[in-house]
This record gives C-alpha cells, sequence and structure tokens, in this order.
C-alpha cells in the first residue's frame, strides 16, 4: 500500500451522490452553461473540460480512499477555468492564459458564488507549478491539479474531448437539462 492511500480504519469514502448533487446544482446554473461557448484544448470547450475535471478528480479520491469535502471539491473543479472569454480572442499567449486565467476565474467565480478559502484555493492553485506562488494547500485543491493535468493531455494529445463512461454521464446529464 502507498503511503497515499489511506488504511483501512473503516472510514467511508467520498460520498458520490453528494458530489453528483453538488455537480447537478452547479450544471443548472445558466451562468455555468456559458463555459460551453468557449474553446479549449482541440475541439473541447470549457464546460466539458471542468465536468471531465471533476469526475476524474472525484474518481481518484475514491480511487485513493480519502476523506474529502465534497462541495468544495465540485465546486473547485467546476470553477476553476471560469475565466469565460476565448484565449485566441483575447490575442494573448498560451503562457500568459497560464498563469493569469485562475485569477480571473476567480474573480469571476466570486461574482457569483460565496466560496470558502478552499474552494478559492482549488481555483487559483489548478495550474500549479506554473503559478509558483499558489500552491494546492488542500487534498481537494492536489486532486483538481493533478485531474486538470490528466484532462488536458488526454483533450490535448489524445483529441478526446470527453473521458469514458464520466464523459458520458455529464453529456446525458447536459443534454437532460437542456430538454427540461
Amino acid at each position: 500500500m502507498t503511503d497515499l492511500k489511506k488504511k483501512k480504519t473503516g472510514k467511508r469514502g467520498p460520498d458520490r451522490a453528494k458530489f453528483t448533487d453538488e455537480i447537478e446544482k452547479l450544471l443548472a446554473d445558466p451562468n455555468i452553461q456559458k463555459m460551453a461557448r468557449f474553446g479549449q484544448h482541440r475541439g473541447n470547450n470549457t464546460l466539458d473540460h471542468v465536468v471531465s475535471v471533476a469526475w476524474v478528480s472525484f474518481d481518484m479520491a475514491e480511487e485513493l480512499g480519502w476523506e474529502i469535502d465534497e462541495k468544495s471539491l465540485a465546486r473547485g473543479a467546476i470553477l476553476h477555468d471560469y475565466y469565460l472569454y476565448d484565449i485566441k480572442q483575447m490575442g494573448i499567449s498560451d503562457y500568459e492564459h497560464g498563469v493569469g486565467h485562475p485569477g480571473r476565474a476567480l474573480k469571476n467565480a466570486r461574482t457569483l458564488f460565496n466560496l470558502s478559502r478552499k474552494e478559492e484555493n482549488i481555483i487559483l492553485s489548478h495550474m500549479w507549478p506554473l503559478t509558483l506562488f499558489h500552491p494546492p494547500r488542500s487534498k481537494e485543491a492536489i486532486l483538481v491539479t493533478l485531474a486538470d493535468k490528466y484532462c488536458a493531455g488526454n483533450e490535448m494529445v489524445l483529441h478526446r474531448n470527453r473521458l469514458g463512461k464520466r464523459g458520458r454521464e455529464a453529456k446525458k446529464l447536459k443534454q437532460h437539462d437542456e430538454t427540461a
């Protein structure tokens, strides 16, 4: 067993229902749906990306047996790229976007939500180590930081804009919301 893996102590892992409920609440918000308008990572859109990051983060917590704050993980993961602009139209370099968009996402998220310090750190630190002075300070922030790298790599290198079962579930949820 690795040091990262929780020893069998009788504690439960993350609560899937609680996490799913929070994701559903966020995705029902028309402001969150605006992320679908902005392209990201070769054909993906920002909304698809953040939903993938959220589910990969949760799946990692589950696999590791980590006790987490499901609400903060969901909110931080969905809001981590809430910068609401088209990178190409802004005329900024990839580096400028990489170091600048976490602050912009946090500023935008604060206009909609009363964020906890943990949620703010998840958003601000997700590009670490590129954003050297904003390291992840919680398990949830570490999960989102790692999941973001994993998802971005899949989207850019493998041209996958949805990741397996979780991506299909997110698409069904999104379609359900559009028809409801």
